[in-house]
């Protein structure tokens, strides 16, 4: 794993933030350095067709295609070995892994989904909620059936860029690339750990600033609609770094409302924000675009790995769906039982809300909020639900699509 420079490193967000390590001696921290990148496991043609025989042996259990796993999706051994071991890589060295050689325009949707769900079994095996209504599967995409404005869209769902940020809800991030852009909308990583390194030896006020437990984050939550917790904390020994920007404050949407609860929730100091513009100049110079194809696998750690995205053009040509003309990810959150990292308790709010259900697909937990059987959507919904709040993370989603109750609409 790699080990920490100071033999007592902080644990947990009550701990003063002045017992930090001066420097994190991992592989986790070398991505983008010395042109240090991804991890790849490249499939043959030959282990591509071994794969179509493994998803055909589950296809004949006549399961439901969510109950895919590592034990009734079964490849060769040196594929599952070479997923095993990118699992571990990506919990303990590079952070992230990009597996490629599939090719998503032989295989129907549901297959598709399918090979991705399978193959993802083996790097982690709980799935993450994204919203209210139980999907586990997102479309990061904008559709060409889609009418609504882009100002009352998710940024993900539009083609505009995406700041630097970390989705605060999972361990690992993974994305299926079913097509790219005509231009642009590259994926982009830089190292968390890489980061740390580069603040504590240029600016180790703002590694303090980020470790006070003094950060309004935004929650979509009636009794609380927002929590005070740091940005940056050290946990059994290893750094996890909750970062999206737009989850931070009084969210855009209450401020422009008549909510006089946006009043309630601290505005970010001058201290804070300068914090936030050093941390994303030091991502923008560490930085390392991951060139992905048509069928590639991406998976990122998301406590250790930020990720941002470019700005994009879709080809116009293509059918009347646009999908096989326009960029399109699918995104599963992940954690692996074995060798997920242990969550800080002042990051487990977001990510209880991701995992904190129960088999039969109800949160657990202190949420008031249950949601629907978990669903795995093989396409975009053809008619585009505008959210309740349109920028940060898919995080804290529980509450994002749902409607404004008396107490939000309260005037002063």
């Amino acid at each position: 794993m790699g080990s920490l420079d100071d033999s007592q490193p902080c644990a947990g967000y009550l701990q003063a933030p002045g017992n930090l390590p001066s420097r994190l001696s991992s592989p986790l921290a070398e991505l983008g350095a010395n042109g240090s990148g991804p991890l790849h496991v490249y499939l043959s043609t030959a282990e591509v067709k071994a794969l179509e025989l493994a998803l055909s042996a589950f296809k004949a259990l006549q399961i439901d295609g969510h109950e895919i796993c590592k034990d009734n999706f079964v490849p060769p051994a040196n594929i599952r070995d070479a997923l095993f071991a990118a699992s571990n890589s990506l919990h303990n060295a590079t952070g992230v892994c990009i597996v490629k050689g599939l090719n998503p325009s032989l295989y129907s949707d549901s297959d598709n989904l399918l090979l991705f769900l399978g193959l993802a079994s083996f790097i982690g095996d709980k799935h993450g909620i994204q919203d209210k209504k139980g999907n586990v599967i997102s479309h990061i995409t904008d559709a060409k059936t889609w009418t609504v404005p882009y100002d009352k869209r998710h940024g993900a769902h539009t083609n505009q860029s995406l700041k630097w940020h970390s989705d605060m809800g999972t361990d690992i991030l993974a994305l299926q690339v079913r097509q790219v852009a005509a231009k642009g909308g590259q994926t982009v990583v830089a190292s968390s750990w890489k980061i740390y390194n580069d603040l504590m030896l240029e600016r180790p006020d703002v590694v303090q600033v980020l470790a006070k437990p003094d950060w309004p984050v935004h929650m979509s939550d009636r009794k609380s609609r927002y929590t005070l917790a740091p940005l940056l904390v050290f946990e059994d020994n290893k750094l996890l770094l909750s970062f999206d920007p737009s989850r931070l404050g009084a969210h855009p949407a209450m401020k422009a409302g008549r909510s006089s609860r946006a009043k309630q929730i601290p505005e970010l100091t001058p201290t804070q924000i300068e914090a936030l513009s050093v941390v994303s100049a030091i991502a923008d110079r560490n930085s390392v675009k991951l060139d992905t194809d048509p069928g590639d696998l991406v998976f990122i750690n998301n406590w250790a790995v930020l990720h941002s995205r470019s700005s994009y053009e879709d080809a116009s040509s293509g059918d009347a769906t646009g999908l096989a003309t326009r960029r399109h990810l699918l995104r599963l959150w992940l954690r692996s039982s074995e060798l997920g990292w242990k969550i800080p308790e002042s990051m487990r709010a977001p990510w209880e809300t991701a995992f904190g259900y129960t088999d039969e697909g109800y949160i657990s937990g202190d949420h008031e909020q249950v949601v629907a059987r978990l669903k795995y959507a093989v396409v975009p919904e053809a008619k585009y639900e505008p959210p309740k709040y349109t920028t940060g993370s898919a995080t804290f989603v529980i509450e994002d699509s749902g409607s404004e109750t008396e107490e939000d609409n309260e005037t002063d």
